[in-house]
């Protein structure tokens, strides 16, 4: 299965489920997708949407799928990776309506800079990137603490 993650801004991103649709047409997604669709107005012809799921659900969908295909929404991409799924990031974009600013590309470019996600800005991209998505490397994922936390911690151990 393959489960894909527009988050929960009132932004819809119709694009993203486009292509999804798109890549089951053409044959390159030959399994069930389910899709947590926000409030995205598009409706798939050939998977399945939820608007809305509790962190739970989102975590038993991680955890059931082969890869995800994510918005690139910081807390969606390290759930997923934090799970050791392959990820594949489809920025949302300001030109299109699907965001206010296009802070989205940013994020998914430094986190494919630093080796965690592939991103996919088409549907060329996308239908090349899902077929070998799980052969291509990439590197843990490790959340890192934050310089607040690591001020506190280091605050209380010199008392």
């Amino acid at each position: 299965m393959i489960f894909a993650i527009v988050g929960t801004q009132r932004f819809p991103f119709n694009r993203m489920f486009e292509l999804i649709d798109e890549a089951i047409e053409a044959g390159i997604i030959e399994e069930e997708v389910v899709a947590q669709s926000g409030y995205t107005e598009y409706q798939p012809r050939n998977f399945t949407v939820i608007p809305f799921l509790t962190q739970e659900e989102m975590n038993e969908y991680v955890e059931r799928s082969r890869c995800i295909i994510s918005h690139a929404g910081v807390g969606s991409i390290t759930n997923c990776l934090e799970r050791g799924k392959p990820v594949i990031v489809i920025p949302r974009r300001k030109e299109w309506g699907e965001h206010v600013d296009d802070h989205q590309l940013e994020i998914s470019k430094v986190f494919q800079d630093n080796g965690y996600v592939a991103v996919a800005e088409s549907q060329v991209e996308l239908q090349k990137l899902i077929p070998c998505i799980e052969e291509l490397s990439f590197q843990p994922y490790v959340r890192k603490q934050s310089d607040l936390i690591s001020s506190i911690k280091n605050y209380v151990n010199s008392l």
